[in-house]
Parts: C-alpha cells; structure tokens; sequence
C-alpha cells in the first residue's frame, strides 16, 4: 500500500509539474472522449426516440394498412369495420382508430404539395400525445372536434407565418373531369410538432402537413378518388390486457385471407402489412444497430486522436526527465518500478481527461442532438445518458493508459550509469521487435475496447487492425510530406528558415498532426463542394436552361389544351405556357420488321411516349434546351399528326433514322403471352390500338439535370387521344407577379397543384443542407482536435528547445522573432493539411462526374451532375486550417517566449 501511495505521489507530482504540457495532454483526451459522449448519448436519444415509447412510434398494440373503400369517410370497408368492432365487443383490444394521409393544397402556397393527416379526434391517438406548440396547454381532441378546423406542422406555420383563427383555403385533388376537386375554407387552430404517434417515413415529415379531422377532411377530399394519397390509410389497435398482440395480427391476416377470391380482386379491401409494436421496435433497434456502430467509430477515432496527444507528451516528458529517472533507479527504484509509475501518470491523465471530456460532451451532445434532428425530420429525445459517460470514462482512461504504456516503457529501459556518466537526456530506443510487439499488443487493446462498442470482439479486433494499418499508411505519407517540404528552399528569412528546419525535426509528431488536420479539411472541402455543386446544378437547371420557372400538375389530362388556352390569354404574368404528358406503349416493328422475331428484344419493347404541346407555335422541351441531330422539330401542322421525335441514345439502341416508320401499341392494347418461345409477345385484335408513326428528328439532350421527357416524343394530341392520364404544365412566370399569377392558376385547374420552382428550390437546398449538417459537423470536430494537436506539440517543442530560444534570445532575438517562428512553423502544418485535404477533395468531386459517366449506359448521365468549385471557399478553408494553427500557437507559446533567457540558461 505504501509503495501505491508513492506511485500514485511520484506521478500526480509529475503532472502539477508538467504544467501546461500536461494540461494540453489531458485537453487532447478530453475532446477525443466529449466527441465519443456526445456522438454515444446522440445513439441512446436516437434509439429512445425511434424505439422508447414503441406503442406511441406505432400508434397502437397492432397496426396495420388497408385498401380504402370510397363510401366511407375513413375509407374503412363495412366488413373490416364489422371485423374490428367484434373485437372490441369480445374484449380482444380496448379501441382502434385510423389515419389516412393525402396530398392537399392551400391557396396562395406554391412549395410542394403538404400532406392532411385525417383522424378521429375523439379516438386519436391511441398512445402517446400530439404536440402542441401553439396554443401552450391546448386540447388536440377538443380543437380538431370542430368543424372545418385544422392544426399545421411546424415548417408550415413558420413558412407562411399563419397565425391562430386565421383561415386558409385548402383543396383536393381529382383525376375526374366529372367531378372536380372540391375545395373549403379551414380556420388554423394550432401549430404541432412532427413527432405524430404512429407516423414513421412520410413527405408530410420533410415538406410539411396538417391534421383535420375525418368528417373536415371530407368536405375537400374526394373519397371516389385515391390519386392523392400518399400512402395506404392506417389503422391501430390498442388491445386488453392479456391479449396475445401476435396471434392478433394473425387473426387479421387470417381474416384478409378468407376474404379475398378472385371473383372479388377489383373491390377487394383487405389488411395488409399487419405488424405488432414489438416486430416494429425489433426491425428498428435492428436498423439503428448500423447508426450506433458508425457513431461509436468515429468516436473512437477521436479518442484515437486525444491518445496520440498523450504519447507524444510523454516521450518529450520522460526524454527531458531521464536524468531523475535514471537518479531514482540508482537509488533502487526497479524497471517494473518506473514502468507503473509512468504507465499510472498516463492513466491519470487519462482520468483527469475524461472527466473533462464527460462535461463537454454532454454540453455538446446536445448541439449535436439540434443538428441530428434535422437530419430525422423530427425532435429528439435528450437526457443525461449514464451509459455514455461510462464508457466515456473507461474507454478514456483505458486508451491513455494504452498509449502512455510505450513511453512508460521508454523510461524503464533507462540505464542510469548511462545517463549519469554522460548527462544525456535522449531516449533510449525500445528496439523494432520490442516496438512491433507493443504495437501490436496495443492494436488488441483498443480492438478489445472497440469491440465492446460495436457488439462484437472480432468486429473490433479486425476494424482496430484496418485502422492501424490505414494509419500507418497515411501517416508514411505524411511523414514523406514532411520530409520533402523540410528540404525546401526558405525565401523568407532566417525565421522561417529556422522554422523549416523545425517543422521536419520531429516528423513523425508532425506527420500525425498533419494527418489529423488533413482529414478534417479534406472532410469539410469535400461535403461543401458537394453540397455547393449540387445545390448550384439544381438552381442553374431549373432557373437557366428549363426556360419555364412555374409547375402545374393537371390530374384531368383532357381539359389542358383549354386550360393552356385559358392561361395564355387570360392570366397576366405569363409569359409562355406548354404542357406534356406521358404514356406507355409497345414497340411492335420498324419499317414493317416485327420485334418479335428479334432475337435482342425477343417481344415488343415497352417505350417511354411523352407528348409535347407547343408554346405559341414553337417546340420546347420540358427538359430544357435540345439540339436537334438530324430531321427537324415539330411546327403547328405537326400537332395531330403520328409523328416522332426521338432522343439519340434510344435512337442508337433501335437503330432508328430519320424517315423511319414505327408501329405502337398503346397500353390499352391487349398484349398476350405466344407460344413461339419464352417471353414473346404478340398483339392481338380486339381492345388492341396501335398506329404507325414516322420518326422526323433525332434529338439529344445538352446539360439539363431532369428528364421530364425521356426516349419518344409525340405531339401532345395524339398521346393525349391514345389515353394518357394527367399532364403537366411548364410556365414561364414574371418574377414580379408570380404570386398574383400563381393564384390565378390555381383558380383553373380542375385538379391538381401548382408550385413554385424557385421554392423548390430553397426547399431542395434545405433539406440538402440539413442531411450534409450532421458529417460537417464530425469533420469540424476532426479538424478542432488537430487544433489541439497543434497546441500540445507547440507545447512540447517549448520544453525541447527550451535552450535553444534561451540562447537565441540571449543573442538579440526579439520575442516576436521566436514568436514567429513558431507560428511559421505551425502555420506550415495548417497551410499544407489545408493544402492536401482541400485539394484531394476537389479532385475526388471531380472524379465523380467521371464515376458516374463510366457507370451509366453510354455516358447519359455524366451531364446530370456537373462539379462546381469556387477558388474563394478554398483559400477561406485553406485560412481556416491556418487560422486555427496560428491561435493554438499562440495560446501555447505566449507565455514561453516571455520567460528571461537568464532563467533558462542559469537552470537548463
């Protein structure tokens, strides 16, 4: 016990002396160990939030989708209905209730289209709560209980700043021209938060949605028509006490099953996707096990990291201490002796750093939980998780312990007649078996620790072994940077010479630090330009090249052409108008060869036919500017004639040229299975509608990013006539006027929507930036624990050339001579990571294009996706890298280069 209290003495007594060095070593820990808190407590809320409460996630015991029946207001089938109400009355489940999602529309709203959530507010929901932000304490069932009321979602409210009792106009959508969207006058309620019970993936979450209730929804939605949900009508049931919640939703399935014949397939409405709260929490706790495993590696690299600080510390503390340790040995203190004391200094410091660590981490778990929730389209649970600051304790601890035990072992190899007789201070070398042996053995370490964390040894072991020889190799190259850049001539000076000789006497220190700064930056340039050229193509497509900034579906395909008529003439503001549509054929001959005898087709090829309308007599693609290869375009004579445009790659596939004849089938032709061989098809007489067409101009796309048509194009007449459904509109709009235009717009469709392309845009750009948020995030925690990197070997290269500023101080070297120095020499460490990470960056953005030209059929989509990078966000990451240099230079250095040469020359 004595001799542990004189270990546990010795080695706090060496850290107080240590000073700022130590303090720096300890900082280096704690960043590596509040990013694993953080990143691990971020695991535990997203996994709490997802999996917590599972019977609020899923809305009920039991859930389920069906297909919904148009006489109802729920869409709920009198049998299904009949179905459920018997359990309730044999006391199998307590209630159920439903949810039914659709696409609707609100005057004056051009982004895309939200959703209208419709429930039974006397019934929903089951479990859990909804949210209300306004008004504070509010009660969801009574407000939605009124007629013709309707609670938003968050982004919706804060879009459009609509406040409580104000009223909207909302309508539906309708694919029949007999019956057009109907539409009411709703009074705002409340604002909700995303996190409705029983709602998972759904557009509402990322584009926005409202909640009505059932017999509100009714009066704007149209039960006969299903083209606006998006997705199947849910139901949920909460069941008794005792209830077997499988053998429930096998009784559903069973009861789906009986139901259905073939005689009844077309109005048959059935459970499908029957599953319990529990199969739902299981699928996800399985699924989040991948989002655990990668927060906890990048966790442990920056533990990784703080380790690095650590070693690097000691080998510079106990090379300046070999003197006493080599005095202590002779008075009797034994190898294994020294080798504790030194290996408990680096626990300590690990300790002291994870404590540190544990406090910043939960601070910046919740930062990181902010950013998250953007990345879920919904709140996140948040706490102090006792599990994270645990790990983040041991693993802390033990990972310093791990890389203090090399120099500790460093210092038990100290001969002390050596070092006494010759007054060195230098290292002993450890010897390369010795150093193969250890680095290995601390590979399984860190592999035992990283199992743990990802749920398996093995899993651990081989990733900690991928990542140390990763490591390596990154580092031999980076020590090679180093080296050669140390070669280099000085054209500033003598201070930056003195610097250069600097920067490469510890290459392997610097290499590391270089490394570290280098993956952040490489990380940051990387997300940014790719986020920057996405956003950029996506804005220049649609504002530049489409020559139309306004979209409009029309669900009644019919009525477009007087539609179009009606907008060109009547509604100010615009400027030109033309629509598309789109159908399913059959390639059936070409020039009177059938396909079917075609051995690399073997039966009639289905085609993509879009129809195109023109805009004032002139031919405009809606997918921007095409050249025309051969043939030419459609003019107004060409608008009910069988004729076709064909983009060049399909060209090439079917061997077409200009004055070619085509024959089609439609998709209400009847295509039958032959006899002749596998797969052959041959059309057949009766509901069959085919028609020759001449193929006039082949065409090729230039830079657009969409395909809003894509391999034949016809007139819009003649597609329209063959039975294509809805259409859509292409307007050029005066900017000035878009909303008085837009309104007016709205007012002519007989159903459908209308938005805004430039809002597309911002909405685009939105959720872009709050996917990429999340990896800037841990790229910028890479790059502030290089920052510390740069502190601490500034630190230590104070304490080793301590002599050396002394000397050159007492000579008529100025402070801010030695000062710039140092941020030269750190400046340099900065300037190249940026240099390398940001340049390797760039060039790997720009070998994407590439990547997806090889991939892609005949290069087609290497247009789809064009790199931008702009020079100024480069050099500002570059003085980003460098910045951060120069401060922890400064924090670490000030205070050295004020110290008296006479006090350092007297002692050292």
């Amino acid at each position: 016990m004595k001799r542990l209290n004189f270990y546990l003495k010795y080695a706090a007594r060496s850290i107080r002396r240590g000073g700022q060095r130590s303090f720096f070593a300890i900082l280096c820990v704690a960043v590596g160990v509040a990013a694993l808190v953080a990143l691990q407590s971020l695991a535990v809320s997203i996994k709490d939030t997802l999996t917590g409460d599972i019977q609020a996630r899923a809305g009920g015991d039991v859930v389920a989708r069906y297909s919904p029946d148009s006489t109802t207001s729920d869409g709920l089938s009198t049998s299904n209905r009949q179905f459920l109400d018997g359990l309730k009355g044999d006391g199998t489940i307590q209630d159920w209730t439903t949810l039914s999602s659709n696409s609707f529309q609100i005057k004056g709203y051009f982004s895309f289209p939200p959703t209208v959530y419709s429930i039974d507010p006397a019934k929903f929901p089951l479990y859990g709560k909804v949210t209300l932000l306004q008004p504070s304490g509010g009660d969801f069932q009574k407000m939605l209980a009124e007629p013709n009321t309707i609670v938003l979602s968050k982004y919706l409210w804060e879009k459009n700043d609509y406040k409580i009792g104000q009223e909207i106009e909302v309508t539906g959508f309708s694919t029949d021209s007999g019956n057009a969207a109907k539409s009411a006058k709703l009074k705002i309620v409340g604002e909700v938060q995303t996190d409705v019970p029983g709602l998972a993936i759904d557009p509402g979450l990322i584009f926005g949605f409202g909640i009505t209730s059932q017999q509100t929804a009714a009066a704007f939605l149209s039960p006969s028509d299903s083209s606006s949900s998006t997705q199947e009508p849910s139901v949920y049931l909460k069941t008794a006490p005792g209830t077997d919640n499988d053998r429930l939703a096998e009784r559903l399935q069973d009861f789906t099953n009986s139901a259905y014949t073939g005689a009844n397939f077309d109005s048959y409405q059935g459970f499908n996707n029957v599953t319990t709260a529990l199969k739902l929490q299981q699928t996800l706790a399985d699924n989040l096990t991948y989002v655990d495993d990668l927060l906890s590696y990048v966790g442990l690299l920056a533990i990784l990291i703080g380790g690095i600080g650590v070693v690097n510390t000691m080998l510079v503390v106990i090379g300046r201490r070999t003197t006493e340790i080599a005095t202590v040995k002779a008075l009797g203190l034994k190898t294994r002796q020294t080798l504790t004391i030194f290996t408990l200094e680096a626990l300590m410091l690990g300790v002291m750093g994870s404590i540190l660590g544990v406090v910043l981490g939960v601070a910046l778990g919740f930062g990181v939980k902010g950013v998250a929730e953007g990345l879920f389209f919904r709140p996140l649970n948040w706490g102090i998780y006792p599990q994270p600051i645990l790990i983040g304790l041991l693993v802390g601890t033990v990972t310093a312990g791990v890389f203090g035990f090399l120099p500790a072992y460093a210092a038990g190899k100290v001969r002390p007649a050596v070092v006494l007789r010759q007054q060195s201070s230098a290292l002993p070398r450890i010897g390369g078996p010795a150093s193969i042996v250890l680095l290995i053995l601390m590979t399984i370490a860190l592999g035992l620790i990283a199992g743990v964390l990802l749920h398996g040894l093995m899993i651990g072991l081989i990733v900690s072994f991928i990542t140390l020889l990763v490591c390596l190799l990154m580092t031999a190259i980076m020590y090679l940077v180093v080296f050669l850049v140390g070669k280099l001539p000085a054209p500033f000076g003598p201070g930056f010479k003195m610097a250069l000789r600097s920067f490469s006497r510890h290459r392997g220190r610097t290499a590391t630090t270089l490394l570290v700064m280098t993956i952040g930056l490489f990380f940051i340039s990387f997300i940014v330009i790719i986020s920057d050229s996405i956003k950029t193509s996506f804005r220049e497509t649609f504002d530049l090249n489409l020559g139309f900034n306004v979209i409009a579906l029309n669900l009644v395909g019919g009525q477009t052409p007087q539609i179009q008529s009606n907008l060109e003439k009547n509604v100010p503001g615009v400027k030109q108008v033309f629509a598309s549509t789109s159908g399913r054929a059959y390639l059936n001959s070409i020039d009177g060869k059938s396909l079917n005898d075609n051995p690399t087709f073997g039966y009639s090829p289905r085609i993509n036919l879009s129809g195109r309308s023109l805009a004032k007599g002139v031919s405009v693609s809606p997918n921007g500017p095409v050249r025309l290869v051969s043939g030419r375009d459609f003019t107004p004579a060409d608008v009910n004639k069988p004729v076709l445009l064909v983009y060049e790659d399909e060209a090439a596939k079917y061997g077409l040229k200009v004055g070619d004849k085509v024959n089609l089938s439609f998709s209400g032709s009847s295509l039958t299975q032959g006899q002749i061989g596998p797969g052959t098809r041959q059309v057949t007489s009766g509901s069959s509608q085919t028609e020759d067409f001449e193929v006039i101009g082949i065409v090729t796309p230039t830079s657009s990013t969409v395909q809003f048509e894509r391999g034949w194009v016809a007139p819009y007449n003649v597609v329209s006539a063959a039975g294509s459904g809805f259409s859509i509109l292409y307007m050029l709009v005066d900017r000035s006027q878009i909303k008085t235009t837009l309104t007016q717009v709205q007012g002519q469709l007989l159903g459908g929507f209308v938005f805004d392309l430039g809002d597309l845009i911002d909405t685009f750009s939105r959720i872009l930036d709050q996917i990429l948020a999340f990896p800037l995030l841990l790229s910028l925690l890479s790059l502030f624990s290089g920052a510390i990197l740069i502190a601490n070997n500034v630190a230590l290269a104070m304490l080793e050339r301590r002599t050396e500023i002394g000397v050159l101080k007492a000579i008529g070297a100025k402070r801010r001579r030695v000062l710039s120095m140092l941020v030269w020499e750190s400046t340099l460490v900065g300037l190249l990571g940026g240099i390398i990470g940001v340049g390797t960056g760039i060039l790997l953005s720009l070998l994407i294009p590439v990547f997806i030209s090889a991939t892609s059929r005949g290069g087609s989509r290497a247009s789809f996706f064009n790199i931008t990078w702009s020079p100024l966000t480069a050099v500002l990451l570059l003085a980003l890298g460098a910045g951060l240099a120069i401060v922890a230079t400064l924090i670490s250095a000030w205070g050295a280069v004020q110290e008296k040469p006479l006090v350092v020359l007297r002692y050292e």
